[in-house]
């Protein structure tokens, strides 16, 4: 017993490892099993279809003569050009019945290497015949001489189901393979091309840059252009005649006394600027003042004057009399007449007259 025992459990690892290939082999042959029988199966539902389109075929008692006719013929093609494997071409079959025969579809009897693509059926009358035309688009996908199916249409005559096919069709289909190729020629290596694209960004930068820079120097051209075809009149010249454009009478009864002052101190400010070379159309009255006391320049207490009053009317709300703000056109007018450069010897001062409404002219 102790025996027995030793050997059976020195077989228990022995036997499971000789286990291993055993499962794998099963394994594998019931796959094999499953493949088989999946192909058995497909192999059974194709031959039942075709054993049953066999059947209906069968069912279907073809004569040649009826009540139905059938005729059939391959449309010409529009180009001289050999038909081809996959090329489309028409076929026209007409079919021809009394208008009381219930018949069916069109149908083929096998279509082998044709396809059907579309179907465009006219129906007509005459008198109690129906034409049915249909107009089939078709593609063979085979080279050589074939022939076309039979349509084929079905009725019932004398409790019995019967057809009337047409006649059989002759085609001859080139093959798309030249000469004496016998298969598609393999692709071609793909041809490198050289990477051109940062060139090309690199070009459209530059052109851009030169596109900016032309447009640039063309723009300060234009303006050059245009300050030079009318040159600026003289500084006081230019005071005194918008001194004169200024609606004095219009805004005063309008209450506009801050726009009134505000307009020609601005005046005077670019009086200056232009007159003596300092940028008093930016400066605060105090800056004014101090750049006309280092021009020495004439009269600057009473341009600071006449600014501190502006000052008061613009930023303090202050309101003058009428004789007070009548009065200062002409104030500012003198201002700019005794600071205008000299005459030489010899020449006559520029003098202004002064009309009755306080404007010069």
């Amino acid at each position: 017993m102790r025996q027995l025992a030793g050997k059976g459990v020195a077989k228990g690892p022995e036997s499971r490892r000789a286990g291993g290939p055993d499962s794998r082999i099963a394994i594998i042959t019931v796959i094999i099993v499953l493949q088989a029988a999946f192909a058995a199966v497909t192999d059974s539902l194709v031959s039942d279809t075709l054993a049953r389109d066999s059947a209906e075929h069968a069912m279907l008692h073809i004569v040649e003569q009826g009540p139905v006719t059938v005729t059939a013929r391959v449309k010409p093609r529009p180009s001289a050009r050999p038909l081809t494997v996959g090329d489309r071409f028409k076929v026209e079959v007409v079919v021809r019945r009394h208008r009381n025969l219930k018949v069916s579809g069109l149908f083929p009897d096998t279509l082998a290497a044709f396809l059907v693509l579309d179907d465009k059926p006219v129906t007509r009358y005459q008198g109690d015949t129906v034409i049915d035309i249909h107009e089939l688009e078709m593609a063979a996908f085979a080279p050589g001489k074939l022939t076309l199916p039979r349509f084929l249409i079905s009725f019932a005559d004398s409790g019995e189901v019967r057809a009337v096919r047409s006649e059989s069709l002759g085609i001859e289909v080139k093959s798309v393979l030249h000469g004496k190729m016998e298969d598609i020629n393999d692709l071609k290596p793909q041809i490198q091309f050289p990477n051109l694209l940062p060139l090309w960004i690199f070009l459209g930068v530059l052109a851009a840059a030169g596109l900016g820079y032309a447009g640039w120097r063309l723009r300060r051209i234009l303006v050059r252009r245009k300050l030079w075809a009318k040159p600026l009149p003289e500084p006081w010249e230019e005071a005194i005649s918008a001194l004169e454009k200024i609606p004095v009478r219009d805004w005063l009864s309008a209450g506009h006394v801050k726009r009134y002052y505000y307009a020609v101190s601005e005046i005077l400010k670019r009086y200056l600027t232009r007159r003596f070379g300092f940028p008093a159309i930016d400066q605060t009255t105090s800056e004014i003042v101090l750049e006309l006391k280092k021009g020495k320049v004439s009269l600057r207490e009473e341009f600071a004057s006449f600014f501190r009053r502006a000052d008061m009317v613009k930023y303090a709300k202050l309101v003058p009399e009428m004789v007070e703000m009548e009065a200062l056109i002409p104030t500012a007018r003198d201002l700019v007449q005794r600071t205008m450069p000299q005459p030489e010897t010899g020449q006559p001062a520029p003098t202004t007259q002064q009309n009755p409404t306080g404007s010069s002219s």
